[in-house]
């Protein structure tokens, strides 16, 4: 299993609370198990298999896939970050993770301290704090997450545990860091970094000398799933810059004062992407913006409310549940109905013009699409019709149309919701951007 993949499936796993299911802890196994102390030998044989050698290939490895994973990452970006962060760097993540956990009482070779350093800073700085790992507390969330680490690392190759840890301690060093000067921005996008890939709020739970509780001053208690969970009906996961990202549409009056839905890409980076033809995976996240200005902005969240800013610095807010808001699910989450049909037209000049596009989904691998068009005007009419067919694939967000003279369009794609509770609904899709309605 790739080494993110398993940090995905440890850190969603660990916790039952804030989004996850919670039931109460045992005091017998919380209240009375003896901390470890600094540099005291591990207490268990269990604790001994989280024990790795963090050498620096493995160190250079950890750096470089983390990079690689970051949304719009390139090949130089990339190396930019592993010249800094990797082994030998300026930031070498190597000493600076030794500076955050002295006085913890956490070992800097052993995957469950890693993530209870990595944790624990990320909430001291989600709650407005310093980074900093208070013995106590911080070792009691390492006894509470330590027996779950070490079964689903069980059954994981030789070397998989020395690539989790040093991935936890890297994002423990970028969190320490960016407390140095912490903005308000920051500490928003750490806790929104565990809210949105983690699956917990940070900010609904209290770090005492037992551990990580709930505001009621319940124990989080650990449990190991048999399968990683779902993800968010609104994520997906992809590659560079559509990784992480949430789908959401949104109504809007369009300049003839009919209401049009639109997708939008919420970024895990900060900004927003106003979903066009192209999928997310092909778009350039340094280009895209210069040629769709109008299209970029930056969001935030509050609640079920969500932020939008665009590129001239106006601000739109969109609520869940108010109507003009809903997540947009990926390909999958409800069968497609067979038949579905856009409708586009306007008045310019004295003509009216109404163009009506089709496609048809005749079973799980064949489509036919066409378009009936047609122009009034005040002295004549005409009109037009194209029919096309072929074979299609779709996979999360992407549609992939193959002709029947061979060549393979690839638009977005995504599922509509409706309720409240949102849920997916198959009777609004959208394709290259443009909503389709159930025939």
């Amino acid at each position: 299993m790739n080494c993110l993949c398993t940090a995905l499936l440890l850190t969603a796993g660990l916790l039952t609370l804030a989004g996850c299911s919670s039931s109460p802890a045992d005091p017998a196994t919380t209240s009375t198990r003896p901390l470890l102390a600094a540099n005291s030998p591990l207490s268990t044989s269990q604790d001994a298999a989280l024990r790795y050698t963090p050498t620096d290939a493995v160190r250079q490895a950890a750096v470089a896939e983390y990079a690689r994973q970051q949304p719009g990452s390139t090949s130089a970006s990339a190396e930019k970050f592993v010249a800094m962060f990797g082994p030998g760097g300026q930031g070498d993540y190597g000493p600076l993770y030794a500076k955050l956990l002295a006085g913890s009482g956490l070992h800097d070779n052993d995957v469950a301290d890693a993530f209870a350093a990595y944790l624990v800073a990320a909430y001291q700085v989600a709650h407005g704090e310093a980074a900093t790992l208070a013995a106590g507390p911080t070792v009691a969330v390492r006894q509470q997450f330590a027996p779950l680490a070490t079964r689903l690392l069980a059954d994981q190759p030789a070397g998989t545990s020395a690539q989790l840890g040093e991935l936890l301690k890297l994002q423990a060093v970028l969190v320490f860091v960016g407390a140095q000067q912490p903005t308000d921005q920051f500490r928003q996008n750490v806790a929104r970094k565990f809210r949105e890939q983690y699956k917990l709020d940070l900010n609904a739970l209290t770090l005492t000398d037992k551990g990580l509780a709930s505001k009621n001053g319940t124990l989080v208690t650990s449990a190991a799933p048999d399968a990683a969970p779902a993800p968010d009906a609104a994520s997906i996961s992809g590659s560079g810059v559509a990784a992480g990202a949430q789908w959401f549409f949104r109504s809007r009056t369009d300049a003839y004062g009919g209401i049009t839905y639109e997708p939008v890409a919420l970024l895990a980076d900060g900004r927003y992407c106003d979903v066009d033809q192209a999928p997310l995976e092909s778009l350039d996240p340094a280009v895209d913006p210069t040629k769709r200005p109008r299209s970029w902005g930056q969001w935030r969240q509050n609640g079920n409310t969500f932020v939008l800013t665009g590129a001239k610095g106006q601000s739109i807010s969109y609520t869940l549940g108010d109507g003009n808001w809903f997540p947009a699910y990926p390909a999958g989450a409800v069968p497609l109905k067979r038949t579905y049909k856009n409708s586009s037209g306007g008045s310019l000049a004295g003509a009216t013009s109404l163009v009506v596009s089709k496609i048809h989904f005749v079973d799980d691998s064949r489509f036919t699409e066409g378009a009936d068009g047609g122009v009034v005007t005040a002295n004549a009419a005409g009109g037009s019709r194209r029919s096309t067919s072929g074979t299609y694939r779709l996979q999360g967000h992407t549609l992939a149309l193959t002709y029947a003279d061979g060549h393979t369009v690839q638009k977005s794609f995504a599922i509509g919701g409706e309720g409240n509770p949102a849920r997916p609904s198959n009777t609004l899709i959208f394709i290259g951007g443009d909503a389709y309605v159930d025939e």
